[in-house]
């Protein structure tokens, strides 16, 4: 496939966001735990044993990744509170609506988008999959195929 330079996010969906739920109260169920569990050590194992470039950097990144999307705050200019979220009308549909599209621009679709969560969280989780340890400078010197 070809590589962007921009990689272009969902417009805002009115629809979507309201249907969004809490991630902390979705149960993925065990069988599904157990499949990412085994999925997650198969990516592990594919981490060599060097001194940077190894799964516990991997752990590192992938933990950096997740606490930056979640300290993704709310604009400052965006008045909210907890009267406009809880009259339960139609002026508070639209307050939440207003809501959900001013936080989807100013993050621009990062905090509605959970396949750019994930893709971010992922990409974190392989970034150095069998990575050999020799900075890629080093490789190119050497003039070795993998550069």
């Amino acid at each position: 496939e070809e590589v962007k330079e921009i990689v272009p996010l969902p417009e805002f969906d009115a629809r979507i966001a309201r249907n969004q739920q809490d991630p902390e109260k979705i149960d993925l169920g065990d069988a599904v735990t157990g499949q990412l569990r085994s999925y997650i050590s198969a990516i592990a194992a594919m981490y060599r044993k060097n001194g940077f470039h190894n799964f516990e950097h991997c752990c590192h990144v992938t933990m950096s990744v997740t606490k930056l999307l979640s300290r993704i705050v709310m604009p400052t200019d965006l008045e909210y509170t907890e009267e406009a979220s809880s009259s339960g009308g139609s002026d508070d549909a639209n307050t939440q609506r207003k809501i959900a599209l001013t936080l989807h621009d100013h993050t621009y679709g990062i905090t509605s988008d959970p396949l750019t969560h994930f893709s971010l969280v992922f990409s974190a989780l392989i970034h150095d999959v069998d990575h050999t340890g020799v900075p890629n400078t080093t490789l190119v010197k050497e003039n070795v195929a993998l550069a």
